[in-house]
C-alpha cells in the first residue's frame, strides 16, 4: 500500500510527453528567452516543451512548511498558462499536433487540482476540474485520431482519470496499444507499470504478472532514451518500480526468497545511480513476514528521518507489534493515523487502522478495538481490496469471539475462510503460470543450442570437406577409399550426436509434464483439504453453540486425530489403501457422532487385497461417502447403512458404496443448501482428481451412480461404483 501511493505522487510530480525531435532538449528558462524569436509551429512546440518541463521539475513541490499543495497548485497553474498560450497559437495557424500535446498538457494541469483536492478535504469544487479535465482529454483524443497522431492518443488516453463508469486500467490498456503502435517504448513502459499495479491492488496475479514483466523489460530498455537530467530520473525510478512490483508479486504467492532478490536488484541499481530509494522499508517489510523483527528494525533504522514519516512510523509500529510491546506500537501508529486522515486518501487507511485493531486486541482491549477494524473493513470493502477484505473479516471475527458475540464471529470467520481459499487459488495459479512459463522458456533455450549444435556440426563438415578435396587433388587415386571412408564416419556421427539430442530433450520434456501434472494434483488437495476441514469445524461449532460439550470433546479428539493423519499423507501423491481405509473410518466414526448414531456402517473386501501394497490418492473415497450421508442417510426415517466394498479386478481396484437412503431424486427435491455445496466442490474435485490420476494409467471411466429400488419399484438407495488405477510402492529416498 506505501508503494501505491508513492507511485501516485512520483507519477504527478514526473508526468512527461514527447514533443520535438531534437536531440537537445533546452531548459525552460533558455526557451522563455527565445520565445519573442520564435513563430508559428516553432513558437508552439516551446510553449508546449517549457508547459511539459514544469510537469517533471521539482521546483516548488512544497512550501517553506513542507505542504505539497503548494507544489501541485503552483505546478498546475504554470502547466496552465503555456499549454493555454500554445493551444491558442497552434489553433491560429490549424497545426493539429500542437494542439493534441496542450490539450493534453492542459489535461493533467487539471488532474493535478483534482489530486491536490483529494489531499485535503476534497469538496465539490472538484467535479469542475473533473469536468474540465475530461473536456481536454476528450478534445485531444478526437484530433489526434484525427490525424493518426498515435503517441497524442495514448498520453490523451493516459490522463483519462475522471470518468467514474470505466476501470482506468481500461483506458491504461488503450493507450498501451497506441503507445506500441508509435513505437515509443518509455511511454508504453509507463503506461504497463500503471497496469501491472492497478492489477496488484486487485488482487489478480495472473494479469499483473504479464503486465509487471513487461514494464520490467520495456523500462529497463528505456534507461538510456532519457533526453534531460528530470527524465533520466524518471526513467530510473520506473525502472526500480517494475523491480518493486515483481517483488510484491512474489511476495503475495509466498515466495519470500525471490522477492528479496528482486529488492536487493532494486537497492543495488539505486546505489549504483545515486538514488534516494533504497528499499529499505520494503526489505524490512519481507522480514517482517518472515518473523524476523531484529532484520525489520535493521532496516528501519536509516528511514526514520526520511519524507514518508508517517509511512515510516506504521513499519516500526508494525515491528513492535510483532514483539509485543503494544504502547509503543500504539504511540507510532496513532502519529501515522493523524498523518493520513489529513491526507484523506481511504486505501493508505486501510492497514494502519487495521494494525490499531490487532494492538487493542493484544492489550484486551477489544471493544476499543472494534471501531477501528469495522472502519478499516468498510474502506477495504469499498475499494474492492481482497488483501484488506480478508484481514478485516479475521480480525472482526477475533474481536467478536473475545466479546462473546458467537455469531458475528462465525459470520466473518466464515468470510474469511472463503476468501482466503480464493487467494490461495489465485496464487497456486500464479506458480503454476510462472512454472509454465519456465518451462517454455527451457524448451526454447534447448531448441536454440540443438540448433547451435547442429550449425557447429556443419561448419565441421565443411571444413574437413574442404581439407578432403586438397588431399583428393594431391593424391586422387591413393586416397579416394580414405576420402569417402572419413567423409562417411562424420555424417554417422553427425546422426548420432543429433539422434542423442532430440532423445534427452524429448525425455526432458516428458518429465517436465509429470512435473506440471503433480503441480495440478497439488492444487487439487489444497482445495480438496480446506472443504473438508471447514466441514468439520462447522460440525464442532454446531455442538459447541447447543452446549453439547462432551460430544463436541469427543467430536475433537477425533478429529485431531484425523488431521495428524490428514497433515502426515497431504504432501503425499500416493498413500498405502490400509492408511486410506483408517481415515475413513475416522471420518464416518465422527458423522456417527454427529448424527448419534443415525446410522451402521461396514467396510469390507471382496476378494484377497495386500491394502499395505496398494496405493491411490488420499481422502479419494471420503467425498462419496459424505455425499451418501448428506444427501441419503440425514434425511431417511429409521436407521440407516453405509456399506463400502473393496476388490481387485484386472489390476483395477473397484469400490462399491452403497446406501439406504431416500435417493437421488427425493434429495434433488429437498434442494438443500448443503446439498448444492457438496455438488459443486466435494464430487466435483474428486472428479477432477480421479481424471488426473487414472490418465496415467489410461482408465477413462471413473465412477458409476446408481439407484436403488425395492420390490415396488420405491427408491432403497443409492450405489456407487468406483474404478481406480493404483500404483505399484515405490522406495522414497530420505
Amino acid at each position: 500500500m506505501k508503494k501505491y501511493f508513492i507511485c501516485s505522487i512520483v507519477a504527478i510530480l514526473l508526468s512527461f510527453q514527447a514533443f520535438s525531435q531534437s536531440t537537445d532538449t533546452p531548459t525552460a528558462e533558455s526557451l522563455e528567452r527565445k520565445l519573442v524569436e520564435l513563430k508559428n509551429e516553432d513558437l508552439v512546440d516551446a510553449l508546449n516543451l517549457i508547459a511539459y518541463t514544469k510537469s517533471i521539475s521539482h521546483d516548488s513541490a512544497f512550501d517553506q512548511n513542507g505542504d505539497s499543495r503548494y507544489g501541485f497548485i503552483h505546478r498546475a497553474d504554470s502547466i496552465f498558462h503555456y499549454a493555454s498560450r500554445a493551444y491558442d497559437e497552434a489553433k491560429k495557424i490549424n497545426y493539429k499536433k500542437g494542439m493534441v500535446d496542450a490539450l493534453n498538457e492542459l489535461a493533467h494541469s487539471e488532474y493535478l487540482r483534482v489530486f491536490n483536492l483529494g489531499l485535503a478535504n476534497r469538496n465539490d469544487s472538484a467535479n469542475t476540474h473533473v469536468n474540465a479535465q475530461q473536456k481536454y482529454s476528450s478534445q485531444a483524443i478526437s484530433i489526434a485520431k484525427e490525424i493518426t497522431y498515435n503517441d497524442g492518443l495514448g498520453r490523451a488516453y493516459m490522463e483519462w482519470h475522471g470518468d467514474s463508469k470505466n476501470d482506468t486500467t481500461d483506458y491504461l490498456r488503450l493507450a498501451i496499444d497506441y503507445f506500441h503502435k508509435a513505437g515509443d517504448e518509455p511511454f508504453e513502459g509507463e503506461a504497463s507499470t500503471w497496469v501491472g499495479e492497478g492489477y496488484l491492488w486487485k488482487g489478480s496475479y495472473e494479469k499483473a504478472i504479464v503486465y509487471c514483466d513487461m514494464s520490467l523489460m520495456l523500462n529497463h530498455r528505456s534507461l538510456h532514451k532519457a533526453r534531460t537530467e528530470e527524465e533520466q530520473e524518471w526513467r530510473n525510478w520506473l525502472y526500480q518500480e517494475s523491480l518493486s512490483n515483481m517483488a510484491t508479486l512474489f511476495k503475495e504467492a509466498g515466495d519470500y526468497e525471490s522477492s528479496l532478490g528482486f529488492l536487493t536488484r532494486a537497492s543495488d541499481f539505486a546505489s549504483a545511480n545515486k538514488l534516494d530509494w533504497d528499499m529499505s522499508g520494503e526489505k524490512a517489510e519481507i522480514f517482517r513476514y518472515l518473523g524476523n523483527a531484529d532484520s525489520s528494525f535493521y532496516y528501519l533504522r536509516d528511514t526514520r528521518g526520511s519524507s514518508g514519516i508517517a509511512w515510516t512510523n506504521k513499519d516500526l509500529g508494525e515491528t513492535y507489534l510483532m514483539i509485543n510491546q503494544y504502547d509503543s506500537a500504539l504511540d507510532l501508529f496513532n502519529k501515522s493515523l493523524t498523518e493520513f486522515r489529513k491526507i484523506n486518501v481511504k486505501g493508505n487507511l486501510i492497514e494502519i487502522l487495521t494494525d490499531i485493531a490487532k494492538t487493542y486486541m493484544g492489550k484486551g482491549k477489544y471493544n476499543t478495538a472494534l471501531p477501528y477494524s469495522q472502519e478499516a473493513l468498510s474502506y477495504a470493502i469499498l475499494l474492492k481490496k481482497k488483501q484488506g477484505i480478508m484481514q478485516g473479516d479475521k480480525v472482526l471475527s477475533e474481536i467478536y469471539f473475545h466479546l462473546g458475540r458467537t455469531d458475528s464471529a462465525y459470520l466473518y470467520l466464515n468470510n474469511y475462510i472463503q476468501l482466503k481459499d480464493s487467494i490461495l487459488n489465485q496464487q497456486f495459479l500464479f506458480r503454476i503460470n510462472n512454472y509454465k512459463r519456465a518451462l517454455d522458456e527451457e524448451k526454447k533455450q534447448a531448441q536454440i543450442m540443438l540448433l547451435d549444435k547442429d550449425n557447429k556440426l556443419n561448419a565441421v563438415q565443411l571444413k574437413q570437406e574442404a581439407s578432403q578435396k586438397n588431399l583428393l587433388l594431391i593424391l586422387l587415386s591413393a586416397l579416394a577409399v580414405t576420402g569417402i571412408f572419413i567423409y562417411s564416419n562424420i555424417q554417422l556421427k553427425r546422426k548420432n550426436e543429433r539422434q542423442q539430442l532430440q532423445n534427452e530433450l524429448k525425455a526432458q520434456e516428458l518429465e517436465n509434464e509429470k512435473k506440471l501434472s503433480e503441480l495440478e494434483m497439488q492444487a487439487l488437495r489444497a482445495q480438496m483439504n480446506p472443504h473438508f476441514i471447514f466441514n468439520c469445524l462447522s460440525s464442532i461449532n454446531r455442538f459447541i453453540l447447543k452446549n453439547e460439550g462432551k460430544t463436541a470433546s469427543s467430536y475433537l479428539t477425533r478429529f485431531s486425530r484425523l488431521m495428524r493423519m490428514v497433515l502426515m499423507h497431504s504432501q503425499k501423491p500416493v498413500i498405502a489403501l490400509e492408511d486410506e481405509i483408517e481415515m475413513l473410518r475416522l471420518y464416518l466414526e465422527m458423522e456417527r457422532l454427529r448424527f448419534k448414531n443415525a446410522f451402521d456402517y461396514g467396510i469390507t473386501f471382496m476378494n484377497e487385497i495386500d491394502s499395505g501394497n496398494v496405493f491411490i490418492p488420499p481422502l479419494l473415497l471420503q467425498p462419496f461417502c459424505e455425499n451418501a450421508i448428506w444427501h441419503g442417510l440425514m434425511h431417511k426415517n429409521g436407521p440407516g447403512r453405509l456399506d463400502i466394498e473393496l476388490g481387485m479386478n484386472e489390476n483395477i481396484l473397484h469400490c462399491i458404496i452403497t446406501d439406504n437412503g431416500v435417493g437421488r431424486e427425493k434429495a434433488a427435491e429437498m434442494k438443500s443448501k448443503t446439498a448444492e455445496k457438496e455438488k459443486s466442490m466435494g464430487l466435483k474435485i474428486t472428479t477432477e482428481r480421479l481424471a488426473l490420476f487414472n490418465r496415467e494409467k489410461g482408465v477413462h471411466t471413473f465412477y458409476e451412480i446408481e439407484d436403488i429400488k425395492d420390490e415396488y419399484g420405491n427408491a432403497a438407495g443409492t450405489k456407487v461404483v468406483i474404478k481406480i488405477s493404483f500404483k505399484e510402492p515405490v522406495k522414497e529416498t530420505i
